[in-house]
Parts: C-alpha cells; structure tokens; sequence
C-alpha cells in the first residue's frame, strides 16, 4: 500500500518536469507489466489449491485403471 501512495506524488512530479513521450512510454510499459504480473501471481495462488487436487485426483485415476488393467492380465 506504501508503494502505492509513493507512486502518486512521482507521477506528478514527472509529469510537472515534461518529460518526453518516449520516457513516458516506458514507465507505463513497465508499470503495465508490473501489474499483469501482480494479478497473474495472484490468480495463480487462488487457483492453486484446486489445480494441484485435480492433478493429484488425476494421478490417482491412472493408478487405479493401471491396477485393473494388471487384475484383468
């Protein structure tokens, strides 16, 4: 939350020295991509939980028909 509060007055003491459009560009290219990241960790640890259970169910279903297929044999 720090960073975020940090964050509004650099913005406008960037925006008040002009800088060029190029430079502004790559702040907001970095910044882009810095909050992509943010949301994708953050979707990844939610969903976690459950794609690792699905996984392992998985694993277990094939283990299972594996033992079948060696009864039948």
């Amino acid at each position: 939350m720090e960073s975020i509060q940090e964050l509004i007055p650099f913005a406008k003491e960037m925006l008040s020295q002009k800088p060029s459009r190029g430079l502004l560009k790559v702040y907001l290219v970095g910044s882009l991509f810095a909050v992509l990241g943010t949301v994708v960790g953050l979707v990844e640890t939610m969903c976690h939980p459950f794609l690792s259970s699905q996984n392992n169910m998985h694993s277990k279903v094939i283990h299972l028909h594996r033992q079948l297929l060696s009864i039948k044999t």
